[in-house]
């Protein structure tokens, strides 16, 4: 997936553009439950990108479904740099006909054992 090699590359801005204005992130590190805009966004995936380097993984596609307007793609990452974590991504993404484009609409990110 595009937004794992975008991560490991340390391309915020590149990152950013996956993302529609008013995308909405929810992960297990903030206070607040989710993060709402771009402008939140960046911040979120500058840590990511601190946090991800020198980081190996595993990205397996558990399940995609595709609608007329949008697709869902559900990614079980394995995060390895000493110790092991697993993640789930689920990707909901908003086709943009106009562009003939896309953008992430919501973003979930949840860890699970292993």
């Amino acid at each position: 997936m595009n937004y794992f090699q975008k991560i490991k590359a340390g391309d915020v801005r590149g990152l950013l553009n996956f993302f529609t204005d008013d995308s909405v992130v929810y992960e297990p590190f903030s206070k607040s439950k989710c993060l709402v805009g771009k402008l939140e966004i960046e911040f979120f995936l500058k840590t990511v990108v601190m946090a991800n380097e020198g980081m190996q993984y595993e990205i397996k596609i558990e399940s995609e479904e595709h609608d007329e307007d949008k697709d869902k793609v559900v990614a079980l990452v394995t995060f390895q740099k000493g110790d092991s974590i697993r993640g789930k991504f689920t990707f909901e993404i908003e086709r943009l006909s106009e562009l003939n484009e896309s953008r992430i609409r919501t973003l979930r990110i949840e860890f699970i054992n292993l």
